[in-house]
């Protein structure tokens, strides 16, 4: 089925520059999207966590690229190569309305310890990356709003620490499967803004700096070795936050791979 988003016979997303060569756009888009990232890590968008606010994160990336920023997406989407599907575009609105509020039923994660912390967060990235309510830049999006939450409840993450390939991995098996290896990777690389010997100004900056949407492609096998490891090396989780199955039946895998 043709994509409305894409240019005919192309993976090049229809854009406002008018560019239609594959590797010139993703040049172009990966360096836009980084500078409106940087900017909303030192200015963010008032803190409501809720779709609106995610939309509003999306609008700010794409605006210099897409009309469509902010925009909920109203064609299938998956992860690229898997045959995993998101969530169906009518359910869109509603699934995000049931996550976000279970979210705020936790006082957005405020005021707990760090293996509370860490699986609430897992959670909702988890739950967040199966609705993936945008044709792309979800993964962008989702960072830039779930590192704004870990600094409002008093926590950053040192992203230089967690590969980025492992952790889109991670993201996709939470769609099928659960959050521990989201909650894997993040729990030992999380620090208090207010730890002595680590500053947290500093690691707000890396944040950007270091984030890879997914860094270098190994195989599944690999990626699932390494998470493995990660999932040993974590401590164990307490009872997981969220337990509500939340898949609307699967479509058959439409559009191309989403960041």
């Amino acid at each position: 089925m043709p994509d409305r988003y894409s240019y005919p016979n192309s993976l090049v997303l229809i854009n406002k520059l008018g560019i239609t060569d594959y590797d010139r756009w993703k040049a172009v888009e990966t360096a836009a999207i980084h500078q409106r990232m940087v900017e909303l890590t030192e200015h963010p968008i008032p803190s409501r966590f809720d779709l609106p606010h995610l939309q509003a994160i999306h609008r700010h990336l794409t605006h210099d690229l897409y009309v469509w920023g902010g925009d909920i997406r109203d064609t299938d989407t998956h992860p690229g190569g898997t045959g995993i599907a998101h969530c169906r575009p009518p359910f869109i609105v509603p699934e995000a309305e049931r996550v976000f509020g279970e979210l705020a039923a936790r006082d957005h994660l405020r005021g707990l310890d760090v293996d509370a912390f860490s699986d609430g967060l897992a959670w909702v990235w988890g739950e967040v990356t199966a609705i993936h309510p945008f044709r792309d830049v979800n993964t962008r999006s989702q960072h830039i709003m779930f590192n704004q939450l870990a600094r409002d409840a008093g926590w950053a993450i040192d992203w230089s620490q967690i590969p980025g390939d492992v952790f889109a991995h991670a993201r996709t098996l939470a769609i099928v499967e659960d959050h521990t290896g989201i909650d894997a990777l993040i729990r030992p690389n999380l620090y208090r803004l207010d730890a002595g010997g680590r500053s947290g100004e500093a690691l707000t900056v890396e944040q950007v700096r270091s984030f890879q949407a997914r860094g270098i492609s190994r195989t599944p096998d690999v990626l699932d070795r390494e998470l493995d490891a990660a999932r040993r090396r974590s401590h164990s989780a307490p009872e997981s936050f969220g337990t509500e199955t939340r898949r609307p039946e699967p479509p058959a895998p439409q559009g191309g791979p989403s960041l």
